[in-house]
């Protein structure tokens, strides 16, 4: 009775990626899309949770997804090897008083959208046959300072939601990231005390899918037996925006 869509590559300006999904699936549900880069899913999964705490929805499809292909420079080895296309998703409901979002936090600092951004093909500079020849509606992207800014953002966010659920890292049974960028996940997770052993990775295989990875990376540490009923899991996405969403779940 809910459909939420986390995307920032969506088949049409509108209708939303999640109408077109709802029409699909048949669903008698109002459906939205949340573009929040590559937090979208942590963006999404909060909304979502929302509506089922406050009994508004009593299932929700929450969807991450993104086809990164269509918006990298394929010449451009700064940014078109590290992306993949993807899509992934999870089925919120109400569980059990000691289940589901512990704590959560999503922040946003808009004072740094130029690090990562796509400058052309909205509406205050929409498309002209000048501006693609530049390669201007294309991802763009500062890499080193936005490997800085989300070491610190991944962080600086666990640490905020971990001590407001009275918990350590001890407790946390697994520890699902946005798939970035190793180099980020490891510094973080150097910073945070926490052994790679505990930090579920399938860069390798996917490379970013932007939204898409935190759902596929749960689906992955399921198949591998890595989160088992009771866990408690922190995800954490980060991105364009800029934007992060820290969530504490209790499996």
């Amino acid at each position: 009775d809910l459909l939420v869509a986390g995307t920032s590559t969506p088949d049409f300006r509108f209708p939303s990626t999640a109408c077109l999904v709802q029409n699909k699936l048949q669903l008698d549900a109002p459906a939205m899309d949340i573009q929040a880069a590559c937090s979208g899913f942590m963006y999404s999964l909060a909304t979502a949770a929302q509506f089922i705490a406050s009994g508004n929805a009593r299932c929700a499809l929450v969807i991450g997804a993104d086809v990164n292909s269509r918006i990298v420079r394929p010449d451009d080895q700064r940014t078109a090897p590290l992306f993949g296309d993807g899509a992934g998703a999870v089925i919120l409901q109400p569980g059990d008083r000691d289940q589901g979002l512990v704590c959560y936090q999503l922040g946003a600092d808009g004072s740094g959208g130029s690090l990562l951004d796509r400058p052309a093909g909205g509406s205050t500079l929409p498309l002209t046959p000048e501006l693609v020849q530049e390669g201007r509606h294309f991802l763009q992207m500062d890499g080193r300072n936005v490997f800085k800014w989300a070491i610190h953002a991944v962080t600086e966010s666990i640490t905020t939601v971990l001590e407001k659920a009275g918990v350590t890292t001890d407790d946390v049974s697994l520890f699902v990231l946005h798939q970035a960028n190793i180099r980020i996940i490891d510094h973080a997770m150097k910073e945070l005390g926490i052994h790679t052993s505990r930090v579920f990775n399938n860069l390798s295989t996917v490379g970013n899918t932007s939204a898409a990875s935190i759902p596929l990376a749960l689906d992955g540490a399921l198949q591998k037996g890595l989160i088992r009923r009771g866990d408690l899991i922190v995800m954490c996405g980060f991105g364009a925006g800029l934007t992060w969403g820290t969530g504490l779940f209790r499996w």
